[in-house]
């Protein structure tokens, strides 16, 4: 099959799938910061393992199109072919998939262990949807001080 003939993503729709993406996965934060021990939030968070197998095929799609549709091929160990991969609107999508779901992924462990734990996790969710790595390593933080009975 040519390149040619392949569907991409490109600048016009790039925005609409960028808020579908968005959209899907803000009910399961919403409900794990605003009401963490909700059974409705226990619900939706099941639910969402679907939506996490449903974020990874879009990847895998998403990532084979941007593949497929390029002449050139990513090289990871090129930050100037990959930053120019990443550039194009099927680059981006595939890695704001890629945010989304392993973001996701952590929130809902975050969620858990909190739960778990008995301990608090808003602050700590919020800022793994907002900037990933800070609410991962603020939980990480916390879980930390904890005296050592309870770890």
């Amino acid at each position: 099959m040519s390149s040619a003939s392949l569907p991409s993503v490109d600048e016009s729709n790039e925005a609409q799938l960028f808020r579908g993406l968005n959209l899907v996965v803000m009910p399961v934060w919403v409900a794990m910061i605003v009401a963490p021990r909700s059974r409705l939030t226990a619900r939706i968070v099941r639910w969402s393992d679907g939506l996490l197998a449903g974020l990874a095929a879009a990847y895998a799609v998403q990532l084979g199109l941007a593949v497929a549709s390029s002449d050139a091929r990513p090289d990871f160990g090129d930050v100037a072919a990959l930053r120019e991969t990443l550039a194009t609107p099927g680059g981006f999508l595939v890695g704001w998939t890629h945010f989304l779901a392993f973001d996701l992924f952590v929130g809902r462990w975050i969620w858990r262990t909190a739960l778990d734990e008995g301990r608090g996790c808003r602050v700590a969710l919020f800022l793994t949807l907002m900037a990933g790595p800070a609410g991962l390593g603020v939980f990480a933080l916390q879980r930390r001080s904890m005296s050592p009975r309870l770890r």
